[in-house]
């Protein structure tokens, strides 16, 4: 019986999966066993993994496509460890990677959830920074936004994974968020100063779909919401519905803009219908209609704006320790 399940789900990344399985191969912890679910895939990914799967380095599923969550859950259902470490089929590990954090698990049975900081790099591995919140992830923290890029930073207990039903299949792109809130509502998830994954941005990037991260992004919010009541609730909801409307509504704006440039009246008129989920929350916190306004502003006033912001927002991140390197965006990848 392996110790750790490694769980990668993979579809359409037929270029970067034996990558990322090299990366698993090379870890410095060895007893673990590897379980790839192709989730319906589409390009010749199966014929890629075969080798590896019959010399039984992998152990390879198919199954026909139901999104990342369902792939991720079949993949859980599989497994034998008693950790579980997710990996998506486009992202790296460092070596030492599974060593150092099960080492933590081991030491620490409160923690259900140990996650490292993400290093992001480009489709050719060069280095863009790093960003992640340091420390311990409350329930009511993960409403100021999603402190973990992907799961494959984390290393999960296998039976905590099972107490809460794994995955939601009924989520896309944000279905690690809501895990991370159903987790942390039974025990701790704790963020180290370490490199867990080194994390590909690219132009497949399952994030880049915004009408659908957008319309999945409420569902979370709106679903762990309920979990709450009186103040508490309405002030997570003010600080969710700021963190949605800067990662999804403000782009909208700049769609819109651009869609009046080009006289494209029904493509304007499509982007101002999907603005309907941020009427309420704006009449509700002037920080989201302030936001709205400020990408209504010319150029260089907007920039200016926006330097002064970024700057304060670094000084508080800092002082609630924040890794000072640059900060990216739940929303450019999923």
């Amino acid at each position: 019986m392996p110790l750790i399940s490694v769980i990668i789900p993979t579809y359409k990344h037929r270029d970067f999966v034996l990558t990322s399985l090299e990366s698993v191969f090379a870890q410095t912890f060895t007893d673990h066993e590897v379980i790839v679910v192709n989730d319906g895939s589409p390009d010749d990914t199966g014929e890629l993994l075969k080798p590896l799967s019959a010399s039984g380095k992998i152990r390879y599923i198919e199954q026909a496509n139901q999104g990342q969550a369902a792939a991720r859950n079949r993949g859980l259902a599989e497994a034998k460890g008693k950790f579980i470490a997710f990996l998506d089929d486009d992202d790296l590990w460092p070596k030492d990677k599974l060593s150092w954090q099960l080492e933590v698990l081991l030491k620490d049975p409160t923690i259900g959830v140990v996650a490292g900081i993400a290093e992001v790099i480009d489709e050719s591995e060069k280095p863009l920074g790093t960003s992640q919140r340091l420390g311990e992830i409350r329930f009511c923290d993960l409403f100021s936004g999603n402190p973990i890029i992907s799961p494959g930073q984390t290393m999960i207990r296998a039976d905590l994974l099972l107490e809460i039903g794994g995955m939601n299949n009924r989520i896309w792109g944000c279905d690690d968020w809501d895990l991370w809130f159903r987790a942390s509502a039974k025990a701790r998830l704790i963020i180290f100063d370490r490199v867990g994954l080194r994390y590909r941005l690219h132009p497949g990037n399952a994030g880049n779909n915004m009408d659908r991260m957008l319309q999945n992004s409420i569902m979370v919010l709106e679903t762990h919401l309920r979990a709450l009541s009186g103040q508490e609730r309405r002030a997570c909801a003010r600080e969710g519905w700021h963190i949605v409307s800067g990662n999804f509504g403000r782009p909208l704006i700049k769609v819109i803009k651009e869609k009046i440039a080009s006289g494209d009246a029904r493509a304007v008129f499509a982007a101002i219908r999907q603005l309907r989920p941020f009427v309420r929350p704006s009449l509700r916190d002037p920080r989201i209609l302030g936001g709205f306004g400020i990408e209504l502003l010319p150029r260089f006033a907007r920039e200016v704006f926006n330097r002064r912001i970024r700057g304060q927002q670094q000084s508080k991140r800092q002082k609630a320790g924040w890794a000072p390197s640059p900060v990216i965006s739940t929303s450019e990848r999923a």
